[in-house]
């Protein structure tokens, strides 16, 4: 048993039925220390500027805008009139992408509301494009580092190796109090461990944190290791190969200690006690022997930020995605034109036109018009023209009936030209409105 003990010695609960603590002197802050990490925790260089929410809105917004401008413009095709054009869903899909990829576009809406649409979209590219160039612009020239340790959640949660100091606070709260209740579970895991570790071992030291196991010890203790382990450190190239947790885990008071009913403790006036931490002399007693600079801060700011080849993972992952989505969609296209599945496909999505049938089978004996043939629009010569022939449609016909009409169709015009050498058209001088077109 001890009168009492003069020394920084941290607060901790349960003594109080045991021991007298002293008017509180200073406080420590509990910090890890652990190998310098290569990659800040921000993430990649590429995704780095956005946080993943934004990301994933970003994403949202392409797959959505597309659709959102196609519906958009059909409903003001129908509701205000059929004179405003609609572009196909594939098109606005396009703008949307060609949009952030500042490609341009040839599209030129005819009315106020589609005209508002594509220049609404077009600023939120101009803005969104801005931000993420001068964000990755500051990422990849600043050395800004950030750990992936916050909290002592992020210890046991990602399981870390970590060691402390045999009978020290760590140890003593990790046990029994509920403040480091995560590192009792790692503990129980086989994660962490209590040794005695000694300042001058060095080389025991380094071995633990270099294989990545984490030292978790009061920040004043951990500066002045940290000064021995860069005095050793002769090759330049090889400092700050450590480094310290920015945002402290634990902190707690540190005080004189006396017995349960010692009368020293007022001997030891308060207000000259207090007068000490006023002035300055604690802190100065703390670190009298460690520099005023930082050792080895998080952020290096003398040394150069080079593009590592992770950075530009995202850049690769984006190539050989896109390559295999093409192959994989040629590959589609080569066994729909073998197969001829997308060509049924598409006939049975088409609508039943009346007229329909008639003007495939025109086209199929006389070919596909073109606007050299008929000077005004085909699709209304074509259409008058399947009018005029001998095929006339009630509303439906059978498929029978269809292809009789097709039969003495191609057996009139064999017919005809065996006799005549004149035009296949001449046969619909009398029936059709088509002009016939003269070189």
């Amino acid at each position: 048993e001890v009168d009492m003990a003069a020394a920084f010695i941290p607060v901790l609960p349960g003594l109080d039925d045991i021991v007298k603590w002293g008017i509180e002197l200073t406080q420590f802050q509990y910090v890890v220390l652990m190998k310098r990490p290569k990659e800040s925790a921000t993430g990649s260089g590429l995704l780095a500027p956005f946080e993943m929410e934004v990301w994933f809105l970003i994403l949202m917004s392409l797959i959505a805008v597309g659709p959102i401008i196609y519906g958009i413009m059909m409903l003001r095709h129908k509701l205000c009139g059929h004179e405003s054009g609609v572009y196909p869903i594939p098109t606005c899909i396009w703008f949307v992408y060609g949009a952030l990829m500042k490609q341009g576009s040839s599209l030129n809406p005819d009315t106020d509301s589609a005209r508002l649409i594509f220049a609404t979209w077009w600023i939120f590219i101009m803005i969104l494009t801005s931000f993420y160039t001068a964000n990755l612009t500051a990422f990849l020239t600043l050395s800004k580092f950030t750990l992936p340790i916050k909290r002592i959640e992020d210890i046991a949660s990602n399981e870390y190796r970590w060691i402390s100091s045999e009978g020290s606070a760590v140890e003593y709260i990790v046990k029994v109090d509920n403040d480091l209740k995560p590192l009792r579970q790692s503990m129980f895991e086989g994660n962490g461990q209590f040794m005695v570790i000694n300042i001058d071992e060095i080389d025991t030291i380094l071995k633990y944190i270099s294989s990545g196991t984490l030292l978790l010890h009061d920040k004043n203790w951990l500066n002045f290791l940290m000064l021995h382990i860069e005095r050793s450190i002769t090759d330049d190239k090889e400092r700050c190969r450590y480094v310290l947790t920015t945002d402290p885990y634990l902190t707690r008071s540190m005080s004189f200690v006396y017995p349960k009913h010692s009368i020293l403790p007022p001997l030891f006036n308060p207000i000259r006690m207090l007068s000490y931490m006023e002035s300055g002399i604690v802190r100065h007693l703390q670190t009298k022997d460690l520099p005023e600079a930082v050792i080895c801060p998080l952020n290096l700011g003398s040394k150069e930020r080079q593009l590592r080849n992770s950075d530009l993972f995202t850049t690769y992952a984006v190539v050989v995605c896109g390559f295999s989505m093409a192959a994989a969609v040629f590959t589609l296209e080569l066994l729909s034109r073998r197969t001829g599945w997308f060509a049924a496909t598409d006939l049975s999505r088409r609508p039943q036109d009346p007229h329909s049938g008639v003007v495939r089978c025109e086209i199929a004996v006389f070919g596909k018009p073109s606007k050299t043939m008929y000077p005004f629009s085909h699709r209304h010569n074509v259409m008058n023209a399947a009018s005029a022939t001998h095929f006339v449609f009630h509303g439906s016909s059978s498929s029978s009936s269809l292809s009789r009409s097709i039969a003495n169709t191609r057996g009139k015009i064999a017919s005809d030209s065996s006799s005549s050498s004149s035009s296949p058209f001449m046969w619909l001088e009398d029936k059709s409105s088509l002009r016939r077109f003269h070189y």
